[in-house]
């Protein structure tokens, strides 16, 4: 290496200590003895004359080289734990819209034959999906229309569907023609642009031409039914249980099997007359519709079921098993002559979708219940669900200290299509209700709603509907509030309270109680049910 070269390398290297000294307090790089850099220039000149005598030279001083480094302080890193720093992206919030070709209005339409099989995609979202099976018994109902069933399309795809179901409804005593909405369901990609709202607009409409005077609807998305004007009636109870804690608290407080009419006879008196249960037969359909019209006149919701609607929803098969209890000799008879059919329970696999008995049997209910969990306990059933209206007393034995409102209940809505022929329907039962409230002079009360104007007229033991008239004793209420009043579920005080309803006089708030009280509310699930 030429001398010039490394004395280069060395004046960088004491440079480089030097730069580093300039830090402060820091300890310094110090460079030890460089020989090269302390020879003359005459040194220079002579070592630059002989390469042999510049070579060894050079090697001698690179031995002689010696650099002594020590780390600096500010090297050293603290040991204390510093907070992590977590960098995370800002975004903004949008609100989430659906793409532009899903906000396009949808064309409501009956379904056609080749929609089944993109119809049953597009129901298998729902909590209870429709089957195949579910499609050919619609065909048999004895009210079968395939312009019932509605789509909605949206750039020839079906991203929509909504079902009308024909009922006939039990009210007042009488009964009246009544609609079912179900399976309302659309496009998860497509929800929020109001094909739902344009779905039930279409099916009220399907309805009027139908004649229906009132819709109901058993839906999860009551808020959503409301804002279009539709009342909430109340609540579809389903309560689970397990067959073991069920059965137990049964036991812990029997009912003695007795009569509840005037010549009733005394619990110990019945010990012979024993109740036994079995599976029915299809020869016994007539007794099991009797006990049903026997519980069906107390509440308010239940359907009018004649022989041919019965006949169909038995071949449906939307059941597992029907258990009948019977009061005396059991033998094979279509009249009921040696054994009468005094309770039946329908159930579908873990669930209790109906169980009645006979009024004149107070208790009996709770021994079928027994029965039930016992069947359930030897299948290994590990639980049950008792499905009934909200004030049935079982349900307290089923779910025992815990809450009777489960999160998969759903809601009952109603909306009056005709308000006209359902105030009709329940003003017979106002006479009696007068009577019983001790009250023999002419009463009116008068009804004013955006849909509709009218009065009630009781006097003479007869009731009659005035229409236009609405009289000195007036109620002043919103549609969904007048829906809630004729059908048993409105308390006058409470809706005076809330602000939903004005009453002209305070006698029209009592006879709004007197004639139009709350009753308890059930609509049968197994009309429902799918096949």
């Amino acid at each position: 290496m030429p001398a010039e070269g490394m004395r280069r390398g060395s004046r960088s290297q004491v440079h480089a200590g030097r730069r580093t000294s300039r830090g402060g307090s820091a300890p310094q790089i110090a460079v030890g003895t460089i020989a090269a850099d302390r020879v003359s220039q005459s040194d220079a000149v002579d070592e630059m004359a002989s390469d042999a005598e510049t070579e060894s030279s050079s090697h001698a001083d690179s031995r002689r080289l010696a650099v002594v480094a020590e780390p600096r302080t500010s090297a050293r890193r603290r040991s204390e734990k510093r907070p992590a720093i977590i960098h995370l992206p800002i975004h903004p919030v949008v609100p989430r819209r659906p793409p532009s070709w899903m906000l396009e209005q949808c064309q409501v339409a009956p379904a056609r034959a080749g929609d089944q099989s993109e119809i049953i995609q597009l129901l298998s979202g729902l909590p209870v999906a429709p089957t195949r099976a579910e499609f050919h018994a619609a065909v048999d109902h004895p009210e079968h229309d395939p312009g019932n069933r509605l789509v909605a399309r949206l750039a020839g795809r079906i991203v929509g569907h909504v079902e009308v179901m024909p009922r006939t409804m039990m009210l007042g005593g009488g009964s009246v023609n009544a609609a079912v909405i179900d399976r309302v369901a659309v496009l998860p990609e497509c929800r929020g642009a109001g094909h739902g709202q344009r779905l039930v607009q279409a099916a009220e409409d399907r309805m009027r031409m139908m004649g229906a005077a009132i819709a109901f609807s058993r839906t999860r998305i009551a808020p959503s039914f409301h804002e279009m004007g539709w009342s909430v009636l109340g609540r579809d109870c389903a309560t689970p249980g397990r067959p073991t804690d069920i059965l137990a608290r049964l036991l812990e407080r029997p009912t003695p099997l007795a009569r509840s009419s005037a010549g009733a006879v005394p619990a110990a008196g019945r010990s012979t007359e024993g109740v036994t249960m079995r599976q029915w037969r299809h020869v016994e359909l007539p007794a099991i519709l009797r006990i049903y019209n026997q519980n069906a006149a107390r509440f308010v919701g239940p359907l009018d079921r004649g022989e041919a609607y019965s006949r169909w929803l038995v071949s449906r098969g939307a059941f597992d098993s029907i258990l009948v209890a019977l009061v005396g000799q059991d033998r094979y008879d279509l009249h009921e002559t040696s054994a009468r059919i005094v309770g039946y329970c329908i159930q579908a696999g873990h669930r209790i979708l109906e169980l009645l008995a006979d009024p004149e049997f107070p208790g009996l209910e709770r021994e079928i219940l027994a029965r039930v969990c016992a069947e359930a306990i030897e299948n290994d059933r590990q639980e049950i669900v008792y499905e009934s209206n909200a004030s049935d007393p079982l349900h307290a034995a089923v779910a025992g200290s815990e809450s009777l409102v489960q999160p998969h209940d759903r809601m009952i809505v109603a909306k009056l299509i005709r308000p006209l022929e359902v105030f009709q329907a329940v003003a017979p039962a106002t006479v009696a209700r007068a009577a019983s409230a001790g009250i023999r002079e002419t009463l009116e009360l008068g009804i004013e709603s955006p849909g509709f104007r009218g009065s009630v007229v009781v006097a003479d033991g007869k009731a009659t509907v005035q229409q236009g008239r609405v009289g000195r004793s007036w109620l002043r209420l919103a549609d969904d509030e007048l829906a809630r009043l004729l059908l048993g579920q409105c308390d006058p005080v409470e809706a005076v309270a809330r602000g939903t309803m004005e009453p002209s006089t305070q006698m029209a708030q009592r006879l709004a109680g007197i004639l139009f009280p709350r009753q308890p509310l059930w609509c049968p699930v197994w009309d429902d049910v799918p096949a």
